[in-house]
């Protein structure tokens, strides 16, 4: 598989075409309300390129282990994952970037990635991992007590970069993630 999982036009073409599609929609504003979906309303992942760097720089922390990604969003990061890892679950609870991974993974998907829809406590007990990791801003504690049901090492990666680089990330940004 070459490092191009998909060109990045076609998934933000996918990405209007799915927001276009839900928007004003009542049945999926009660489907958020009904599974406490609390998506970030920007996705930190929604590029071939950042999916790539981001999986080189996990990849001492990844190669050959069972990867458990909480909050998956569109699935770019966990498709590149998938060329460094022995498995991937990813694990998402938002329709509208599960209906776009949908699209990808037809078009692209390795064997070792697999994609689960529905909010991550649902799959406690049926899957686990090596490594469970998340890329978020909000909800970091929850997020963590969730992801230590599925591996013995967690990784909270925009955490883990802060502490690397405290500069890395607007200071505010970086002290509202842990209130928020």
């Amino acid at each position: 598989m070459s490092n191009n999982v998909t060109d990045d036009k076609s998934i933000k073409e996918l990405l209007d075409e799915h927001y276009n599609a839900f928007e004003g929609c009542e049945a999926l504003h009660e489907y958020t309300q009904r599974h406490n979906v609390q998506s970030q309303a920007v996705l930190t992942i929604d590029t071939e390129e950042r999916a790539f760097l981001m999986s080189e720089y996990l990849r001492p922390q990844i190669e050959g282990k069972t990867v458990v990604e909480i909050g998956g969003g569109i699935g770019l990061l966990a498709m590149y994952m998938g060329q460094i890892a022995k498995r991937v679950y990813c694990i998402e609870a938002n329709p509208v970037w599960s209906s776009v991974f949908l699209a990808c993974l037809i078009k692209d998907k390795p064997r070792n990635v697999s994609f689960l829809f529905g909010a991550a406590d649902e799959f406690i007990g049926d899957i686990s991992g090596d490594v469970a990791l998340f890329l978020t801003h909000s909800g970091v504690n929850s997020m963590k007590l969730v992801a230590a049901n599925f591996a013995p090492i967690v990784i909270d990666v925009h955490g883990q970069m802060i502490a690397e680089n405290p500069e890395a990330f607007d200071k505010f940004a970086s002290e509202l993630r842990l209130v928020a």
